[in-house]
């Protein structure tokens, strides 16, 4: 066909190239920057040391006083310290509401307990400035949706809180230098600008989409190209294995070494989209979360006046496994699992209690096999999640092959996998990161295979930039 011709094929992977080269090129160098500064978001190694240790004997309030003030029982209840006394956090109808423990009084939400948190978030820092938001560049993130409108509060060192209007608890940080590599970093790959990314979600995926899709074409038609003018045997004048020089020289031999990788990775970055809804990760169901938890009693137990835990617990959560009551009690280092009557620290569960959980968590499926996994698998793997681990893998004879991971410290289903996610894992992760082995597990290897072929693809997409400009100039 006339359209494939070779001569065709140079004309597409031009204009393609000048047309997309730039944000190629960003992306590249982009990506070597977010190996090392991630997004903004608060991390629970940032939190957890900063709250108050909880006294449970100022606890006047009970949870069914909570829930009689809310007018239902709420989704999720925890408990924390603010300024000294202890605050109910209640997930109810889609909002966080905040209930002081002592006396039974709703939190109001102002300038001056907003600083009271600010401060103890960030002693002896010096308070420049306080403002009522939405969201602004750093804050689009939709998991900070029930905490909005936020208050952002800036400080003279350059860092930055955001924390709710409803709870008045820190719900997000950044510092100066966080917020300057990230203009270098995920806000160009991700193109995370505000108005798009914030307001017009749907259009935003769509501009990704595009944008990765027709580069991707023009990578494997450079790889082809590439190909066809390399010669291994019957080589050019003088011995050369490419006809080209200079510039287009470089981007030829750049193109053979790191093509194949910029293909890959300009493919799973089209993937990471969910392009027709092809491949996604996995969520549990409301139907699934109920099931585990099981049939919750109402009301909850009290507070017992007394926990048996020997770190500082900076939050107290309630949930519920199997229909029993159980009290997370969360530190620095660790996270208690306690009686919800009396305090006391609970042995783990046998792992034949969670398999007899799981056995209902989908119609018609039952319990295939129980692993104990102390470093992963596959699928449940990498730094990000060395915080839960062990895990107990279970997985279910559905038709999709079902399996949950859960992490027996807290009852808690920390991720589940089906064959559609499992997809999206190796083409995503796989591709994108280089999350497979033997790289999956070994940080500073994979970092430094990344930067290796972004330096070369770099080289590749800056040489094809100089060819596509002389080419626009001379004509």
């Amino acid at each position: 066909m006339k359209l494939f011709s070779m001569r065709n094929l140079h004309l597409w992977h031009r204009w393609l190239g000048i047309a997309l080269g730039v944000l190629v090129l960003l992306w590249f160098i982009s990506g070597v920057v977010m190996l090392f500064v991630a997004y903004p978001k608060l991390t629970p190694e940032e939190r957890l040391p900063r709250l108050e240790a909880i006294n449970t004997g100022l606890v006047h309030v009970a949870p069914a006083q909570v829930a009689s003030m809310l007018g239902g029982e709420p989704d999720r209840l925890r408990l924390t310290m603010l300024s000294g006394r202890p605050l109910y956090h209640a997930f109810y109808q889609d909002q966080w509401h905040a209930i002081w423990a002592d006396n039974g009084d709703k939190l109001s939400v102002g300038p001056e307990i907003i600083s009271a948190s600010a401060q103890a978030f960030l002693p002896g820092a010096s308070m420049r400035n306080m403002e009522l938001i939405e969201r602004d560049q750093w804050s689009i993130s939709s998991s900070l949706n029930v905490y909005r409108p936020l208050y952002r509060v800036t400080f003279s060192s350059g860092d930055v809180l955001y924390l709710s209007s409803h709870t008045a608890e820190v719900v997000l940080d950044t510092s100066r230098s966080e917020r300057a590599w990230n203009w270098l970093g995920s806000i160009i790959h991700w193109i995370y600008f505000t108005p798009l990314r914030f307001d017009h979600h749907q259009a935003w995926r769509q501009v990704v989409m595009w944008l990765s899709f027709p580069a991707t074409a023009m990578s494997l038609i450079g790889i082809w190209l590439g190909i066809d003018r390399l010669r291994l045997r019957r080589r050019y004048k003088g011995g050369r294995m490419t006809p080209y020089r200079g510039w287009t020289k470089w981007h030829h031999i750049s193109g053979l070494l790191a093509g194949m990788l910029c293909v890959t990775w300009l493919f799973s970055g089209w993937i990471s989209m969910k392009p027709f809804d092809m491949f996604a990760g996995r969520k549990l169901s409301a139907e699934e979360s109920q099931h585990w938890a099981g049939s919750p009693h109402w009301p909850l137990p009290a507070l017992p006046a007394k926990m048996d835990a020997t770190d500082k617990i900076g939050e107290i959560e309630w949930i519920y496994f199997a229909g029993k009551p159980i009290l997370l009690g969360l530190a620095q280092h660790r996270t208690w699992m306690l009686d919800a009557e009396s305090g006391a620290p609970l042995a783990p569960f046998a792992t034949s209690a969670f398999a007899t959980q799981a056995s209902g968590m989908l119609a018609g499926a039952r319990v295939k096999a129980v692993t104990q996994l102390e470093h992963g698998d596959r699928y449940y793997y990498g730094k990000r999640l060395e915080a839960v681990s062990p895990v107990i893998r279970i997985d279910l004879d559905d038709a999709s092959a079902t399996s949950y991971y859960i992490d027996p410290a807290t009852t808690r289903i920390v991720v589940s996998h089906d064959n559609r996610s499992r997809t999206y894992r190796w083409l995503f992760a796989a591709l994108h990161r280089l999350d497979f082995a033997p790289l999956d597990n070994a940080e500073i290897p994979r970092w430094i295979v990344v930067i290796l072929f972004s330096i070369g693809g770099t080289i590749l997409t800056a040489a094809g930039m100089v060819m596509g400009w002389r080419r626009l100039t001379r004509a």
